[in-house]
């Protein structure tokens, strides 16, 4: 069976398990990337249908492996999919696109890379930032020693989720100090 077959058989699994729920309810996020694209199917190999902006609420029905289903109601479309790294509970400050923040060349170069770290600012504390780059806005602020966990980086960022709140951004490599092994109480502990 093709990865695309068994992504869609799953997915179709999934959502009709979400209809037979009489609870099931969506939950508000907010798009954090400049321009998301909004897919078929959990993968990259689906087709876009279209795209959200930064900053625009959608609403939520599912995530699973690192794909969210949401509400999509354009064209013959009810729900979609989005990555679910560049959606956040929390709405984002600030306007996007009040300057050239961020382009499209500062993610090709990071990869897929999870490890522990602990934050070691030269200050008081360290910017966790909406987009890798020193003029995007402040998505939350972490003090010396908060853990979080990497999930992907380049030469000069860390993309990091905050485990405890499921809040994900970007923070300078250079403010970052890796631990080994898994934080106590992490959910890859049991």
């Amino acid at each position: 069976m093709t990865k695309k077959l068994t992504a869609a058989l799953l997915a179709a699994v999934l959502l009709i398990a979400l209809c037979a729920a009489a609870s099931a309810e969506a939950t508000t996020y907010y798009v954090t990337s400049r321009r998301l694209n909004v897919r078929e199917g959990g993968g990259t190999d689906f087709d876009i249908i279209g795209s959200v902006s930064y900053g625009q609420k959608v609403e939520v029905y599912a995530i699973y492996h690192g794909w969210a289903i949401i509400e999509y109601k354009e064209g013959d479309y009810g729900t979609g999919y989005v990555s679910a790294k560049c959606i956040s509970r929390t709405k984002p400050t600030g306007d996007y696109y009040s300057g050239s923040n961020v382009t499209s060349g500062n993610y090709r170069s990071f990869t897929h890379n999870e490890y522990y770290v602990i934050v070691n600012p030269a200050n008081n504390y360290v910017n966790m930032r909406w987009e890798a780059s020193k003029s995007a806005p402040v998505r939350r602020v972490y003090y010396y020693g908060a853990q979080l966990k990497v999930i992907s980086e380049n030469a000069y960022w860390c993309q990091v989720m905050d485990e405890s709140s499921g809040e994900v951004g970007f923070i300078l490599k250079s403010l970052l100090l890796r631990t080994t092994g898994v934080p106590a109480g992490s959910a890859e502990n049991g």
